[in-house]
């Protein structure tokens, strides 16, 4: 047998053991671990810096995912990165920001297409409802990409032109539960197929979806951001604004 031979047969022998040694551990190779906080700005000049749009739509979608556990993806975990952590703790010690949604945990990170969608949901609860509401999603392929599609929820005396969407229950609802926006919307397609998923809904009442929880205010932060690893990431938003960090996980050592 040549010298290539023995060559070519000794790297497919590493190649058999990494495969066997990654088994036996249980390692994946894509599992990070992430730290999130979702924090609101109490600056009372904030409220006045923009006019928010009230023609929001607003959507879950079918491929979804909570934080749990007793799962394995995505698993929530105690432990949380030292550097995160700091971070959360001046925010928890400041009078301008109040942390809505704070967790640490694990999770197999996939492509974008593949990635699902975490159901978030945080901060004061009214009704059904609570202040902060909608998901997010971290995915991995050349760099780390997470997306944003949170919604702040601001509760009063009068109602405006809003309308929440449920967050769903079970994988077995309709593939998209929409919000009414405007009237250029109600002759759209996703109308006719809101109006198909929500037959009792009426445009009249859209203001008074619960009337012990009247809905003044919605504020959108829908946002695509390539991120690195071992990082501390801001997102910033003049009403509220999220920090994350998220650290691979490595393979144990032999």
């Amino acid at each position: 047998m040549s010298t290539l031979d023995h060559r070519r047969y000794y790297a497919l022998f590493l190649l058999l053991l990494w495969g066997f040694s990654a088994a036996a551990f249980g390692q994946n190779t894509d599992r990070f671990h992430i730290d999130m906080v979702v924090y609101a700005n109490n600056d009372p000049g904030n409220m006045y810096e923009e006019d928010w749009p009230d023609n929001v739509h607003l959507r879950y979608p079918r491929k979804w995912v909570r934080l749990q556990t007793n799962t394995n993806s995505p698993r929530i975990v105690d432990s949380s990165d030292p550097e995160f952590a700091k971070a959360a703790q001046s925010l928890r010690m400041s009078s301008r920001y109040r942390p809505l949604f704070l967790a640490s945990w694990e999770q197999d990170l996939l492509p974008r297409k593949k990635s699902p969608a975490i159901l978030i949901q945080g901060g004061r609860q009214f009704g059904k409802h609570y202040e902060l509401e909608g998901y997010i999603r971290i995915a991995v392929e050349r760099y780390l990409h997470v997306d944003t599609n949170l919604w702040l929820v601001r509760y009063g005396s009068h109602s405006g032109n809003y309308y929440l969407p449920h967050q769903p229950q079970s994988y077995d609802e309709p593939e998209e539960l929409s919000s009414l926006a405007d009237k250029a919307f109600e002759d759209s397609p996703e109308y006719r197929q809101f109006k198909q998923q929500n037959p009792d809904f009426q445009p009249s009442a859209q203001a008074q979806q619960d009337a012990d929880h009247p809905i003044e205010q919605i504020v959108v932060m829908k946002q695509q951001r390539r991120m690195r690893s071992d990082e501390l990431h801001f997102i910033d938003h003049p009403k509220f604004g999220v920090i994350i960090k998220v650290t691979k996980i490595k393979a144990p050592k032999e």
